[in-house]
């Protein structure tokens, strides 16, 4: 009994300290790209982390928040510490756009590297982004966006509980099973857009088949020109040979 007691307790305690997996997983599918498309988490008090994937430049993925008023309010953006997301440049990273009841929209940009490694699942991540304040009323838009290809986690709440219902969740049976395919999946990489630079053997300016096509001309214009030289030969030769019978058969005076 004591053995068991121990070993629920280790794993609470791995639980309660791992931000990863302290979480309730919601994985993001790739038709969810706006936050009228994403999950609705009914109590953004409640710990949920969200897992998606940015699959083309400027590409977006989104879900909604329910707050009361006066409701301690904690959002952050990570990545995993893994490549490419953790070579990416500033510029390049994965952001987020809150909308607040209000009509309120702010963007967070990354002002922050906090790498952490989270022993119960094995995976490490790099945090971007924290925000921590006071809800008001209502529900709060979040977009997510890139510049380029790139994995991403955001998380909301500090309240552990799970299995919280949550609204247009297709795959909610996924689980820490879909975090680690997640996870253990690198975002598509896109086709180069330039043509590669290849060497070019130089060419003249006239093609092989013209230059072909302009020795047989060459040839058949030969041929025409001793053709027409022949002809002319033999009715000069019909000429003269009518002017010399024309010329017997005319009477003497």
């Amino acid at each position: 009994m004591r053995k068991m007691f121990t070993a629920v307790a280790v794993v609470a305690a791995l639980m309660w300290a791992s931000p990863a997996s302290a979480h309730d997983p919601i994985i993001l599918t790739a038709e969810q790209r706006t936050p009228a498309d994403g999950p609705l988490l009914p109590d953004g008090t409640v710990s949920f982390a969200l897992y998606g994937t940015i699959d083309a430049p400027s590409d977006t993925r989104g879900f909604r928040v329910s707050f009361a008023e006066g409701d301690p309010l904690y959002l952050s953006l990570l990545i995993p510490d893994l490549e490419p997301e953790n070579a990416l440049a500033a510029e390049d990273l994965p952001h987020l756009i809150v909308e607040d009841p209000n009509g309120v929209i702010t963007e967070f940009t990354t002002d922050e590297r906090v790498p952490f490694a989270e022993p119960f699942t094995g995976t490490n991540y790099v945090r971007l982004i924290e925000d921590v304040g006071v809800a008001v009323a209502g529900t709060y838009s979040v977009t997510i966006s890139g510049a380029v290809p790139a994995r991403f986690t955001v998380s909301v709440g500090t309240k552990e509980l799970f299995g919280t219902e949550v609204e247009n969740v297709p795959n909610r049976e996924l689980g820490v099973a879909g975090v680690m395919a997640w996870y253990t999946t690198p975002p598509a990489t896109l086709a180069p857009t330039t043509v590669p630079n290849t060497t070019v053997a130089p060419t003249s300016s006239v093609t092989p088949t013209t230059e072909a096509a302009m020795a047989d001309n060459e040839d058949e214009s030969d041929d025409g020109s001793s053709n027409t030289g022949v002809i002319v030969a033999v009715i000069a030769v019909f000429v003269v040979a009518a002017a010399m019978m024309m010329r017997r058969r005319r009477p003497s005076a």
